[in-house]
Parts: C-alpha cells; sequence; structure tokens
C-alpha cells in the first residue's frame, strides 16, 4: 500500500480502474474454480489473518494496487517497455521465492515457481494489454484460463 502511494499516479486512477478489477476478479476467479477442486498454490494464514482475510487482502488490495502501479509508471519507449517488465516479473518471481522459502505460500497438485513464471510472464502483458485493449485481453484470457484448466485436470 504504501508502494502504491508513493509510485502510484493518484490523479488518474480511474484511468486504471476497469484494469485494477480485471485482476482482482481473476484472481477471485481462479480461487472459486480451485475451492471446488484443488488449489496449485496457496496463500498461507497466520496467528494474525485466517485464510478468508488473506485471501481478501492479495484479491481486493494487493493485486490491484500491483497493477494500478505497473500501469502508472509503464515507460512510453519499447525498450523501455520490455526493461520495465522484466524488473517487474523479476522482481515478482523473487518475492514467491522468499514467499515460499518462509512458508507465506506453498504449491500444491503439480505447481512450482517454474509454472509461476510461465505465469507471471503472461499476467504483466496481459494487464498491460488490458488496459489498453480491453476486449483482447479478455478474449486472451479466456484462451489462457482454459489452458491451465486443461493442464491441470480441471477440464
Amino acid at each position: 500500500m504504501l508502494f502504491s502511494l508513493l509510485k502510484g499516479d493518484w490523479k488518474n486512477w480511474e484511468e486504471y480502474y476497469p484494469t485494477m478489477l480485471y485482476i482482482s476478479l481473476s484472481t477471485f476467479l481462479y480461487e472459486f474454480i480451485s475451492h471446488s477442486h484443488y488449489h496449485l498454490w496457496e496463500l498461507e494464514e497466520d496467528s494474525i489473518f485466517n485464510l478468508m482475510n488473506v485471501h481478501f487482502i492479495h484479491n481486493l488490495i494487493i493485486n490491484p494496487l500491483i497493477a494500478f502501479v505497473f500501469l502508472s509508471n509503464y515507460p512510453s519507449r519499447i525498450k523501455k517497455q520490455i526493461t520495465y517488465t522484466l524488473k517487474w516479473i523479476l522482481s515478482f518471481m523473487l518475492l514467491e521465492w522468499i514467499g515460499e522459502w518462509f512458508g507465506i505460500l506453498s504449491y500444491h497438485n503439480g505447481w512450482h515457481l517454474g509454472w509461476s513464471f510461465l505465469f507471471v510472464i503472461i499476467m504483466f502483458p496481459m494487464v498491460r494489454l488490458h488496459h489498453v485493449h480491453t476486449l483482447w485481453a479478455l478474449i486472451l484470457s479466456v484462451f489462457f484460463a482454459v489452458f491451465y484448466l486443461t493442464i491441470f485436470d480441471y477440464i
């Protein structure tokens, strides 16, 4: 939250709001689908936050603010866009690795850091695509969702 206060374009937050909702809804959709079958990854509860609160904070606060900060600072030149996106991907992967190391995050049912890497290299471009071409992002999201549902035997 502090990071978003420092780095977010709060004067124009409405411009990013639809994509903030997109990432939040996508995460809730994963939670809904996986709840009845099985999770691929899980944020672990602790003595302060129960599992419902952990998911609530992740889905409604952290993910939308990540999309907001990512889009708020997105560069205009293609070379800088690639470097910028790679920095976000590597930062996300480092945080996930640390989360797994400290037991904040656990993997299940065949999911591992490699699958997370594939997901994240798709996720950040999809966030940007949703911001600039919403319909294309929604169409591609269905394709990627079916891909993951098939690979992990949901369908």
